[in-house]
């Protein structure tokens, strides 16, 4: 008599090519949840601030500028018609280069546009969220209202 194999038995082989569907399932929720992850903690600003610390002028490198986050280390220096940028990313970087929007905030007293590699750039919060003046003087002139 013929003994079966698994290969015989049709149940077994559904059986065993399910098993296999949901590894490949659990790898790849497990690989996007990883890159989510990940790409989370990097966009993040790596310290917090105390409040003697808020409003003060930072350097524009250290800043994501699509983000708006003061970074608190280097950033991707992004050239686009001979001014520099920042970006945290390379979705960040793909954005400067290709959005004009992106590299441009308003200035919170004047209301005026300002390219954000000309800006003086301040922090606003313990988050490290950053602000775009045209100038110090409109910053100063900011603080006092």
């Amino acid at each position: 008599m013929k003994k079966k194999t698994n290969k015989d038995n049709p149940k077994t082989s559904t059986r065993n090519l399910v098993y296999v569907y949901l590894t490949i399932a659990a790898l790849l929720v497990t690989a996007t949840a990883l890159v989510y992850w990940i790409n989370h903690q990097q966009l993040k600003p790596s310290i917090g601030y105390s409040p003697d610390e808020i409003e003060r002028p930072v350097e524009p490198s250290l800043v994501c500028m699509v983000n708006d986050a003061y970074m608190g280390k280097p950033q991707i220096p992004v050239p686009v018609n001979g001014k520099t940028y920042y970006g945290c990313c390379e979705m960040c970087v793909d954005k400067l280069n290709n959005i004009e929007s992106a590299r441009i905030a308003i200035d919170p007293f004047s209301g005026n546009p300002v390219d954000k590699s000309e800006a003086f750039i301040v922090v606003t919060n313990p988050q490290g969220a950053v602000a775009y003046f045209e100038s110090e003087a409109n910053y100063n002139a900011f603080k006092k209202n």
